[in-house]
């Protein structure tokens, strides 16, 4: 058996949209409040970078441009901060907690928190 690894070659971010760090939390925790309760979600860290990706959905010419090698990200939200384990977001008058898990494994997210931290809206 042959195996291959055959990393993407290409990123394609179609939407950047940086937030200061209450507002970055604030959102992501509200996306966690149902009726059932909260669960704790976690975003990614990587070198002062808190982020979250939003992939396309898998039509057929996405899925055809990830088979040579092109990804396409539809949105990507970051605040700049420090890591620490979990952060604390308000919500009303409540607290609801977010933790930073570190990404550095993922060459992709890598290249992507470079680019992140010289963008400028234009």
């Amino acid at each position: 058996m042959k195996i291959r690894y055959v990393p993407f070659e290409e990123l394609d971010v179609h939407e950047v949209l940086e937030q200061d760090n209450a507002t970055f939390f604030e959102d992501f925790a509200r996306q966690n409040i149902t009726p059932q309760g909260y669960k704790i979600p976690s975003v990614n860290w990587i070198d002062g970078v808190a982020f979250v990706v939003l992939v396309m959905p898998p039509t057929e010419d996405i899925v055809k441009e990830q088979l040579v090698g092109r990804v396409h990200y539809s949105t990507v939200i970051f605040t700049r901060m420090q890591f620490q384990p979990e952060v604390n977001a308000q919500v009303g008058k409540e607290l609801y907690p977010v933790r930073l898990r570190k990404a550095a494994n993922n060459p992709t997210f890598v290249e992507l928190v470079k680019f992140l931290k010289e963008f400028k809206p234009s």
